[in-house]
């Protein structure tokens, strides 16, 4: 294992003066994966082996966006991982927070030149690029940017924007994907980013519903667009370096994990072929509001589902009353070469972790 932790983010809905607050919790994901030495313990289908019920960690970092629950403000936050494992949060008027868990230090970052609200964020180097999953055209009148990175100041890029003393990073704006300026382009639905990922150490893909897909070169700041198909996978695919392929969950069936080779989508422009899939769930449950593919490293993966479970039950006389059990799924998958240098996904363990009363898991990052 490279990842010592993933981190488990719910957010509060509670009354009260943490309402609307931000739950980081470290995982240790080494407990998703039956040890090497026990053989034996292995379960014969293991596609088939029982949830685990684990226990939620405890808290080891709140935040609360600025304002007053009940006052018609929309308090939100958005928290993004860095290569560097350290946390990004930005709230809803833009103001940002570096969290390392390592240290538990806590820092201001530059605001952003704009806030967002229901974004995408990728890790490329030691920079951070954000954008909105729905993008816009930029603005003059009223600055308004969908897109920005959060640069770090030692790697010096061509922008003119000088660091403030003490500052080693800062918010960059960059141009919106072209399609957002075709004719009659509203962003609602189809204008929505359905897939994205990083290729090599400079490109950025995203497909849209009915655009196509498009990359993104983060060294000129310019946009190509690749072709009018979209990418196969739903959501973030990441890119597994032990095997040279982007494993994500597919687009035609969020219940598959998928294997795609993206290295010559950028050059060749061409949709990429797959390489290997496998039901990985295990477990029958209706589709999760947020699924994520996260990658562990020596060739491991975490796949992790959220869900909002709401029942009714009758109180009396045909009255009714709503109870909401919210709770994660993670389940840990291992990728290996056989035969004939064949790609096998073997899945481990699925441990379920549920949540309280008035708590909602949004992310696995």
């Amino acid at each position: 294992m490279i990842r010592r932790f993933l981190h488990m983010v719910d957010i509060c809905y509670k009354p009260g003066p943490l309402s609307h607050s931000h739950r980081l919790r470290l995982i240790d994901p080494s407990a998703l994966f039956y040890p090497k030495d026990k053989e034996d313990a292995l379960p014969l289908d293991r596609a088939a082996a029982a949830v685990e019920d684990a226990r939620l960690p405890r808290t080891t970092m709140v935040f609360r966006p600025p304002g007053t629950p009940g006052t018609g403000t929309v308090l939100w936050m958005e928290m993004m991982r860095r290569n560097d494992d350290k946390i990004v949060t930005v709230d809803q008027t833009g103001r940002g927070i570096l969290y390392d868990p390592a240290t538990h230090i806590v820092r201001a970052l530059p605001a952003m030149t704009t806030p967002k609200f229901y974004t995408l964020s990728l890790a490329v180097g030691n920079d951070l690029y954000v954008m909105e999953m729905t993008p816009h055209p930029d603005s003059d009148e009223r600055p308004k940017r969908s897109f920005e990175a959060l640069i770090h100041c030692d790697e010096r890029h061509k922008s003119g924007i000088r660091k403030k003393e003490g500052d080693d990073c800062f918010w960059r704006p960059l141009p919106p994907p072209p399609y957002v300026h075709a004719a009659g382009y509203r962003g609602l639905g189809a204008g929505e980013i359905c897939g994205y990922a990083v290729v090599g150490d400079s490109h950025i893909l995203i497909s849209t519903l009915t655009y196509g897909t498009y990359s993104f070169d983060t060294a000129s700041a310019a946009w190509t667009k690749a072709g009018d198909w979209k990418l196969p996978f739903r959501g973030h695919a990441v890119f597994v370096p032990e095997h040279g392929l982007w494993f994500g969950l597919s687009a035609a069936d969020d219940g598959t994990l998928g294997a795609w080779d993206l290295s010559s989508t950028v050059q060749q422009q061409q949709q990429p072929p797959l390489v290997a899939h496998g039901r990985c769930n295990g477990f029958t449950l209706p589709e999760a509001h947020a699924s994520h593919v996260v990658h562990l490293g020596a060739g491991n993966l975490c796949v992790a589902k959220l869900f909002l479970m709401i029942f009714q039950r009758e109180i009396y006389n045909s009255v009714f009353d709503w109870d909401q059990r919210d709770f994660a799924m993670l389940t840990g998958v291992e990728v290996v070469r056989g035969r004939g240098d064949k790609l096998h996904i073997i899945k481990h363990k699925s441990c379920r972790y549920t949540f309280g009363e008035h708590y909602t898991p949004v992310s696995v990052l």
